[in-house]
């Protein structure tokens, strides 16, 4: 009588626990770099992309890019040839793509960053 008890009780926590889950759901698979192509706004994506292709597979997060003003223009032409227009590009890697960037100018004392 004891083992017919337990018995019921387990088949009902069987058919209970293959009832729990009656829908399989996938997760979708995305490469890594669509998703950074898909939230880069459209004007540093050439910034960028001069940048990558600069570094070439060591460009991803924790990177720290070092260069010169004059450098900085070569790769990436800006019609206002200062530190400063380089500020938005700065800001979005540092805060989104977690990339440093340190532009160091030769008329400023010390170079500004």
């Amino acid at each position: 009588m004891f083992t017919e008890y337990i018995n019921r009780i387990l088949e009902s926590e069987r058919d209970f626990g293959s009832n729990r889950q009656e829908e399989v759901t996938t997760p979708d698979v995305i490469e890594k770099s669509s998703i950074i192509d898909k939230t880069i706004p459209e004007k540093y994506k050439k910034d960028i992309e001069a940048l990558r292709d600069m570094n070439g597979e060591n460009f991803k997060t924790g990177l720290c890019i070092n260069i010169t003003l004059q450098e900085a223009l070569m790769i990436i032409p800006k019609e206002r040839a200062r530190v400063d227009a380089f500020r938005g590009l700065i800001s979005f890697l540092k805060g989104k793509m977690g990339i440093e960037l340190n532009i160091k100018s030769q008329k400023s004392k010390g170079g500004k960053q």
